[in-house]
């Protein structure tokens, strides 16, 4: 096969099995607080211009915007959502509403930049260490479970990591063409950046310490300007992304600020978890085996541009992990950039450890380059299959992959690792649909873990008769003692369910009562572990 079409072959695998993957992903964490909601606000001014979608308020909605995102806990918080990813993939959903409920529409935005970005790496990587180590960072990068379900069901961290990769890949391409035109394309990607995740403030640092080592061989002039001209870029889109800042920026800000300095104080030390802890436990060996190789060639080719890029990129990344402001929960989503440059090392590592030297000599003919020896193709072979190994049996719940140095999900919840299973409650979709399916006519269901997370999708995913009972809000796991003794009285006349997810910093009195007390009628496990459980209230005697 030429080299050229492997990335677009690989981008359309990810496109067909992404999306005969998307239902079984429900609506997740921050999406059901307030992503999906301001996303539908802000896409709705820009379309019209009109301030009443600035209302965040205002209730009832407007008749046109569907779904009824009424229930969002966060709308009156608008500091801490940024918009840009909430925006372009509640634009894809209303682009693909005839085929796909407005969640997953607006799930599949995740899918089209993943293909976009897929190619745009593979490039980058072919550029120096050939076509095996291309194929093989891309894979190590798109099949690594975490990334995975990232993709499948966070739009706010997913893109943070394609905006955060795009970004330094463009402006490398542009150092080396000496582009103007890509460089300030480059800048306008960094503004998507920002205006999705704070973790765009720590580009900058980044480019500078690669142009100060690298020293590209533009003119010092021009290349401050263009410099100046890629801040000043990525901060206008910044600015012009978010309706919400113009009224009061500094405003704006200072709140967006102390929210973000606040998150420390804000969580419970044993919440959190270490970084760097947290990859080696949830990324598969091959990765981080084929990483560790891959050291050696990059420290070999230290000087060669993007050897010198990989290093800054990834050791920036690395020292803002490290900040003592920093904090860290959910596995590793929050830094999810530095999982690119970290499989190009990791593709690098395979076609060295093979022998193969793609970026050597030059004489290499162009079908050499692509096919490589028959050691390399076979070590990318073994590479591959061990990520497919690590990644199929625990689909769809990605969320809650732990590797072997962890004991699978299995060790990490005997260890009480914080958040330990399916943290974002993706798996809620698979639950729903086995109560259409099982549930008596006029059940009742209580979600004690992220009720908010079925409350929005209730009204497209719920059977009609199947009522959701309030009993939990989103910003506390504790329950009302009188909610919950009207669960059980409701529960000897009608049937009650009880569906939640296992995590273990939200548990409360019903996850307890419900696994102590009532056999369950459904789990969903991996690794042997637990991910989700339905129950039936029965009456207590």
């Amino acid at each position: 096969m030429k080299s050229r079409l492997i990335p677009f072959l690989l981008a359309a695998i990810l496109l067909t099995a992404g999306f005969l993957s998307l239902h079984q992903y429900n609506v997740t964490w921050d999406e059901a607080l307030g992503d999906l909601f301001f996303g539908q606000r802000y896409l709705s001014f820009f379309t019209t211009f009109d301030s009443k979608y600035l209302n965040f308020g205002a209730n009832p909605y407007p008749p046109d915007f569907r779904p009824d995102l009424s229930s969002s806990p966060f709308r009156l918080r608008p500091w801490e959502h940024y918009p840009v990813a909430s925006v372009l993939a509640t634009a894809t959903s209303r682009l693909l509403s005839p085929l796909l409920d407005p969640f997953d529409g607006y799930h599949a935005f995740n899918l089209l930049i993943g293909a976009a970005f897929l190619i745009l790496f593979y490039r980058f990587v072919e550029k120096e260490w050939g076509a095996i180590a291309a194929v093989t960072a891309t894979l190590l990068l798109f099949l690594s479970p975490r990334i995975v379900g990232d993709a499948m069901a966070n739009v706010k961290d997913f893109s943070e990591m394609v905006f955060f990769s795009t970004t330094i890949i463009l402006f490398y391409f542009a150092a080396e063409r000496r582009s103007l035109p890509l460089l300030l394309f480059s800048g306008v990607i960094f503004g998507f950046a920002l205006g999705t995740k704070a973790n765009a403030l720590f580009l900058p640092p980044i480019i500078i310490l690669y142009v100060l080592l690298r020293r590209p061989s533009w003119r010092p002039r021009a290349l401050v300007l263009g410099l100046a001209a890629w801040a000043v870029i990525g901060f206008a889109v910044f600015f012009a992304s978010w309706p919400y800042l113009w009224q009061a920026p500094s405003i704006t800000l200072r709140s967006n600020l102390i929210y973000l300095l606040a998150r420390k104080s804000g969580t419970r030390p044993e919440n959190l978890a270490g970084p760097f802890s947290m990859i080696l436990l949830t990324t598969p060996l091959p990765f981080l085996l084929s990483f560790l190789a891959g050291l050696v060639p990059i420290a070999r080719k230290i000087r060669s541009p993007q050897s010198l890029l990989l290093l800054c990129w990834i050791g920036i990344v690395c020292a803002r992990l490290i900040l003592p402001s920093a904090i860290n929960f959910d596995g590793v989503r929050h830094f999810l950039e530095l999982f690119p440059p970290m499989a190009a090392v990791a593709g690098a590592g395979v076609a060295w450890t093979a022998g193969y030297k793609p970026a050597g000599a030059r004489a290499t003919s162009p079908s050499r380059q692509v096919a490589g020896g028959p050691a390399a193709r076979l070590a990318a072979v073994l590479v591959i299959a061990a990520m497919l190994v690590s990644l199929v049996p625990v689909h769809p719940f990605e969320t809650a992959y732990w590797n072997v140095l962890a004991g699978g999900l299995n060790g990490a919840m005997s260890r009480q690792i914080p958040q330990a299973g399916d943290y974002w409650a993706a798996s809620y979709r698979l639950g729903l649909r086995w109560l259409n399916e099982h549930a008596p006519r006029d059940a009742f269901l209580a979600v004690p873990i992220a009720e908010h997370t079925v409350r929005i999708v209730a009204p497209y995913r719920l059977r009609p008769d199947i009522r959701l009972v309030h009993i939990t809000n989103a910003w506390s796991p504790r329950i009302d003692p009188r909610a919950l003794a009207a669960l059980h009285q409701l529960s000897e006349e009608h049937p009650v369910y009880v569906m939640f997810v296992l995590r273990r910093d939200w548990s409360n009195p019903l996850v307890i009562e419900s696994m102590s007390r009532f056999p369950p009628v459904a789990v969903w496990r991996v690794d042997g572990a637990p991910v989700l459980v339905i129950v039936r209230m029965t009456r207590i005697k």
